[in-house]
């Protein structure tokens, strides 16, 4: 590294500091647990809680587990790492002393105290780390009485306990089952929410009856104080419900959030990239409607089901036949829902596919702007968007009648059902079966078994978007994911790069010709190739399939020996330097995106990369360095040919022996071009490259070539000769 380092100013605020990106992650890389713990109190945290659970050492999934930008880490924070590890926590209100020794390890705050790590209890003695003084401490438990908030870990998968069914359509009931705690309480609150509801009818009747009736106010304040005490037990009673469906959602709502989102980034290639990005937004969004239905309205109506044969029961005793009468109308729900739902639903699906092809719209709008501008498309452009609002306003309101038709309708038969139990209790009070505190209390718990079905059969096309969302969940998570196909790891320190490609055949889709067709040929370790012919011959496709992105479907591509199908996937990748033709920075500094090729690199690796790319005097050139920002709009102010070295760079921040390289000279100017050239010289003999180009000065360079032509080998041999095969084929 002394070789790097002399090139580099001395005066360079970036190479004094010594540091740059996140100060705790480059604490935690650089195996400064000092500097790390003095981050914050729950920094300090972190690894006294792993070391008590068994996980020694600093690997790369923790590093990964970081938060972008932390600062100082907090609870949530903490939390959330350990999530990542494989631990979820359970918060538990305990004083110390009365925490069960199997328990431990447990977090444990206090108001007014800096957190502590319990790590073992010792009969009357408790070991903890101090946070305060970042120190190991011993004390009898009989004087460590304060209460406070106990954090209990248990160890689950990295997936936060859910784990992907591959077999069957049950993941989200196997995550649903997580909360069966929380639903049991939710129905056991929601029944005696229920009960109150009921008493306060019968309540009404005594009022009714034996007050109004016997003339007799003596018994009114004890009706009165009970139903105050009802009043304010159903108003605790609801808070706690609402509580309760709160946490549930949002935990649901994290859940399914970040399980669909990890799972996406997992899965091949294949499965996502062709797919557009509007597209995958549109369907990512539709598990909006799972969180929308238990933050809603809808699921506290499905909560009220089971209870609604308790009003009805109610309701045959006071009224017998009278109960008849809300049944039917369940019966006319359930008939008019059979009737018009089809057509409500296809409205719906009108609309949602509508305001889909709106948002396409407008990102592709976003994205080529400037090509739009450029060929003078505005008025054809603007015709197209019209029409789209156009088609969009008119299913939204097709979709707004049809909902407004269903809402008329089920009013006026809650109103007929309120007339009927009216007219058929008048009927019975007149002839003396049933009094008017009766009849009063009848109409009260009438209405409170119709309102949850009105409410319903409304829900109805919500009920439905949950079971498709259900549905597409359990569908996604039985997809494999490519970091479960094989354990097989790739020992980086023995990779010599010998490539081989046998007979390898690839198709996109099983209608279409072949991309790739018996492709065959070696690359010796240190040999460069270069891979060359017209658009659409499959150069990037065999680059792919080298990178671990497509899987072959028939032959073999060999890594000193071993094929490249018996290896994880992730592994493979950060054992091959890519550097893809569309160059992607990510936001956050140029060294977090070179990190995202390994985490576990040290700044020095970072420089030796950058300058093994050609791109170090260039970076440390600017004011803040490494820790400029990248991302967003902001690499438009940069030269493509800094762009592809950044790239470059990022590939080599793992020990790579092979690098592949997809059209690197695109939209390079002469500068970049020649420098690029350079750094070609410089790989060459020390890495194995394969290379697409259709630059004969870059093709010129290889050691030896590969014509593909319809996706068939058409020559291998010397560079020159397969640019004259080239160049024969345009004349």
């Amino acid at each position: 590294m002394n070789t790097i380092t002399q090139n580099i100013p001395a005066e360079n605020p970036i190479l004094q500091t010594g540091s740059f990106g996140d100060s705790n992650v480059d604490s935690l890389r650089d195996g400064d647990t000092e500097a790390f713990a003095k981050g914050s109190v729950f920094a300090a945290c972190l690894l006294p809680i792993l070391t008590a659970l068994g996980r020694e050492g600093i690997n790369r999934e923790l590093l990964e587990s970081m938060p972008h930008f932390a600062g100082k880490l907090d609870l949530t924070d903490l939390r959330n790492i350990l999530v990542s590890q494989g631990y979820v926590s359970d918060a538990q209100t305990r004083r110390i002393n009365a925490i069960p020794a199997e328990l431990y390890p447990v977090l444990f705050t206090a108001p007014g105290e800096d957190p502590k790590v319990l790590t073992e209890r010792n009969g009357e003695y408790i070991e903890y780390y101090d946070t305060g003084t970042r120190s190991y401490r011993s004390e009898l438990a009989k004087s460590m009485d304060n209460p406070g908030t106990a954090y209990v870990f248990t160890d689950k998968s990295p997936s936060h306990g859910v784990k992907q069914n591959q077999t069957a359509n049950a993941w989200f009931s196997t995550m649903l089952s997580r909360f069966r705690g929380m639903i049991w309480q939710l129905l056991m609150i929601t029944g005696v929410v229920n009960v109150t509801a009921l008493c306060v009818p019968l309540f009404i009747m005594m009022i009714y009856d034996k007050v109004i009736g016997a003339r007799s106010l003596d018994s009114l304040p004890m009706i009165l104080t009970g139903v105050g005490i009802l009043m304010l037990s159903d108003l605790i009673l609801r808070y706690q419900k609402a509580k309760a469906m709160g946490a549930i959602a949002g935990r649901m709502d994290y859940l399914i959030g970040v399980e669909t989102f990890k799972h996406l980034l997992l899965l091949p290639p294949m499965f996502t990239e062709r797919s557009t990005v509007a597209a995958q937004l549109a369907r990512l969004k539709q598990f909006d409607s799972l969180r929308d239905f238990f933050t809603g309205p809808t699921a506290a109506l499905v909560l009220e089901l089971p209870f609604l044969i308790l009003f009805l029961a109610v309701v045959a005793i006071l009224g017998g036949e009278i109960a008849f009468i809300p049944l039917a109308m369940l019966a006319a729900f359930v008939l008019l829902g059979v009737i018009a739902q089809p057509t409500l639903k296809r409205r719906v699906e009108r609309s949602g596919k509508a305001r889909t092809d709106k948002q396409a719209m407008l990102m592709q709008t976003f994205e080529g702007r400037r090509e739009i501008k450029a060929i003078g498309g505005e008025t054809v452009w603007r015709e197209r968007f019209r029409e789209l609002s156009g088609e969009a306003v008119e299913s939204n309101y097709q979709t707004f009648m049809a909902n407004a038709l269903m809402t008329n309708i089920s009013q006026a038969l809650m109103t007929l059902a309120g007339v009927g139990v009216l007219a058929l209790g008048a009927v019975k009070v007149m002839n003396g079966t049933m009094s008017v505190g009766a009849l009063i209390a009848t109409m009260t718990l009438a209405w409170r078994v119709l309102t949850p079905l009105q409410g319903l059969f409304l829900s109805f096309s919500r009920l439905q978007q949950m079971k498709q969302s259900v549905q597409q969940i359990n569908s996604l998570m039985k997809l494999k994911p490519e970091k479960d196909e094989s354990n097989t790891e790739l020992p980086q320190e023995k990779i010599q790069g010998n490539l081989k490609v046998s007979r390898v055949s690839f198709r996109y889709e099983a209608d279409r010709d072949p991309a790739l067709l018996g492709v065959s040929f070696e690359a010796k370790p240190g040999e460069m190739i270069a891979v060359v012919g017209y658009t659409g011959s499959g150069k990037s496709t065999l680059l792919k399939l080298i990178a671990g992105l497509y899987r072959p479907q028939a032959g073999a591509l060999l890594l000193d020996g071993v094929d490249l199908r018996q290896l994880n996937a992730m592994e493979l990748r950060r054992s091959i330097a890519y550097v893809p033709q569309e160059l992607k920075m990510f936001h956050g500094t140029i060294a977090q995106n070179m990190r995202l090729n390994n985490c576990m690199a040290s700044d020095e690796e970072l420089y030796a990369a950058a300058e093994k790319a050609g791109i170090l005097r260039d970076i440390l050139a600017l004011p803040a360095g490494f820790n400029t920002r990248l991302g967003d709009k902001s690499m438009n102010r940069y030269p493509p040919g800094f762009t592809r070295s950044l790239s470059i760079a990022r590939a080599f921040t793992s020990r790579a022996e092979v690098v592949l390289l997809d059209e690197p000279g695109a939209s390079l100017d002469g500068a970049s071009d020649a420098r690029f050239m350079r750094q070609l010289q410089n790989l060459k003999g020390k890495h194995t490259v394969v290379m697409v180009s259709h630059r004969p000065s870059h093709v010129r360079l290889a050691d030896r070539a590969v014509l593909l032509d319809e996706g068939t080998v058409k020559h291998v041999g010397t560079p020159e000769a397969a640019i004259e095969l080239m160049m024969r084929a345009e004349t």
